[in-house]
């Protein structure tokens, strides 16, 4: 299957957003690595008119970035893009990074301060630019978003962030798209200028330890770039800016090549098979993939080789073949646990998340237990339903954080997993989409100029990032009242037989007249500056907001209208 049509077979994105944004959006989620397109969508996505350029913004906390994008779908085969439209992230950076915020759309303000205050405070260290688009790559294109990135660079000079302007044409997004899946995206076979050393055998694995030039990794570098790091769980951070690991590195290269040996842990390659040396002592590898040492290798790589002689400069390599997928998993996560990377991918084998899985098979969903993008519209993954669950169990302060940072927790980590049936955890989840499904439409109907005052309002407290999980507590508070019987929020959830029957669109669909009931009561009641303060005041806020719906349903007869979505809720 091709990434396009994977788009097409998504339907409720497609429905919901419309074609080309739903391509937009699914290439931005394949090169982040986000799964939650629906999230993504709702999050990252313009209203439209008057947009300044930007047709998607993304704040990225966990990944340390922030996304710019420009769209273009053409429906003629043509040879390449208009480079017009990627010299337009020219004019989207400047209102980001410097335009009179007065001047600034209210429905981007929130935003652009938010992306403002996280460059001045030390919280991103690289901004990615991107042009979207489905025709193939080209040389204009490649040449304006140069100049794109150097103006940028040149704004931010102080804030040496790594600026990255890149073309995601037809070509690029279907690579990315057939590798996401593969630890290996360089599957070619490469020549290591040295002999083995040591060898080293495991069950499943085989090892060779070498050294090999800094020269070699450097070329390495500049013809593979990121598809180096590709199994890797992050790639090279920048050499400059705020990495003082990265610095030292290249204090190192620049200073004292010879003894970088001596200094340096060295790299480990992932490779498919290791071939016997060839003459002048060449070992051929059959694919690499370097998982350990991306800072290593892309400082040395961004060297700069006609200022700095690398000739006397030599690394320590491990080479490590193996084919076992598993085996593999364990061998990346290793490798990385010394490093501050700390992502879901290390509870992927733990039992309540093996558990969960498993419930999740027999009510006919797939629940993936790693991090990263999938074509499956209806994918659940672990990543996607901690903040969620974290929320609907009343700490949505804790929800707003980044995922790495929970995840290091074990008792959130608890309180989000532990004995959580895969109903509940469906549950909890279908609401998130559900709100995430309203904003849309209300961003769609902001676009087109249709929405009523109150909507408007709704559409401006759905954009504040902490109000989400503050509306999902305050159901999850209330829900006792809303289907008329006792409930505990930390097991409620659908009915078995429902849920198996049912798709995630579906279950989200059961969960919007509930939204939209409760949303326009908190417009008055609810403030972007006291959300989580209101709700820690003696828990009287919950209670008032209770007492509110429960008068709203008595008053609107609304009882009745939500009497189908209890019948399918089980309390037990």
């Amino acid at each position: 299957m091709s990434f396009a049509e994977s788009v097409t077979k998504n339907t409720s994105l497609t429905s919901a957003i419309g074609d080309d944004d739903a391509y937009l959006v699914s290439a931005i989620g394949l090169y982040t690595e986000q799964a939650d397109l629906t999230s993504l969508a709702a999050e990252g996505l313009t209203d439209g008119s008057n947009d300044k350029k930007i047709d998607f913004i993304y704040l990225d906390r966990d990944g340390r970035r922030i996304v710019l994008a420009q769209g273009y779908m053409s429906k003629k085969k043509n040879d390449s893009a208009p480079a017009n439209k990627a010299s337009d992230l020219n004019t989207a950076c400047a209102w980001i990074i410097s335009g009179d915020i007065s001047l600034v759309p209210e429905k981007l303000r929130g935003i652009v301060l938010d992306c403002r205050a996280a460059i001045s405070e030390g919280e991103i260290d690289y901004i990615d630019l991107l042009y979207v688009h489905n025709l193939p790559e080209s040389i204009n294109v490649a040449r304006e978003l140069q100049t794109v990135e150097e103006h940028l660079r040149t704004a931010l000079s102080g804030n040496r962030l790594l600026i990255r302007a890149i073309e995601l044409g037809s070509s690029k997004i279907e690579h990315l798209f057939s590798a996401h899946d593969s630890h290996i995206a360089i599957t070619e076979e490469v020549l290591v200028p040295r002999a083995i050393q040591v060898s080293e055998a495991g069950g499943k694995w085989k090892a060779a330890v070498t050294s090999v030039p800094g020269q070699w990794l450097h070329m390495l570098y500049l013809k593979y770039g990121e598809k180096l790091y590709s199994a890797n769980y992050r790639g090279f951070l920048g050499a400059d800016g705020r990495k003082r690991v990265n610095s030292g590195i290249r204090e190192t290269i620049e200073k004292n090549p010879k003894d970088f040996w001596a200094f340096n842990n060295g790299v480990t390659i992932l490779t498919q098979a290791i071939g016997e040396a060839r003459k002048g002592a060449n070992t051929p590898l059959q694919g690499i993939s370097i998982i350990n040492g991306a800072q290593t290798s892309g400082t040395i790589g961004s060297t700069d080789a006609l200022r700095f002689d690398l000739s006397d400069l030599n690394v320590l390599c491990r080479i490590i073949e193996c084919s076992d997928q598993d085996t593999i998993e364990d061998i990346v996560r290793f490798n990385n646990t010394q490093n501050a990377i700390t992502t879901w991918d290390r509870f992927s084998n733990d039992q309540d998340q093996k558990r969960i899985s498993d419930e999740f098979d027999e009510l006919g969903y797939f629940y993936n237990r790693k991090r990263g993008f999938s074509g499956n519209g209806d994918q659940i993954g672990i990543e996607q339903v901690l903040q969620p669950l974290l929320a609907f169990h009343g700490r949505p302060a804790d929800a707003v954080r980044g995922k790495n940072q929970l995840f290091l927790q074990t008792p959130i980590y608890r309180n989000a997993f532990e004995n959580k049936k895969a109903r509940h955890i469906l549950f909890v989840y279908a609401l998130s989409r559900a709100i995430d499904e309203k904003r849309l439409s209300l961003k769609l109907k902001a676009s087109n100029e249709k929405l009523i005052d109150i909507e408007q309002k709704q559409l401006d407290l759905l954009k504040n990032l902490n109000f989400k999980p503050f509306l999902v507590c305050v159901i999850a508070n209330s829900l006792d009242v809303i289907i008329g019987r006792p409930v505990d929020v930390l097991t409620v959830g659908f009915k078995s037989d429902y849920a198996k029957s049912s798709q995630l669109t579906e279950l989200a669909a059961r969960w919007l007249p509930v939204v939209e009931a409760i949303l326009p009561l908190l417009t008055t009641k609810a403030k972007p500056d006291t959300f989580f303060k209101s709700l820690t005041a003696e828990g009287t806020y919950l209670a008032e907001i209770k007492d509110t719906i429960d008068a709203m349903l008595v008053t609107t007869g609304a009882t009745e209208r939500f009497k189908s979505f209890a019948e399918i809720v089980s309390t037990s």
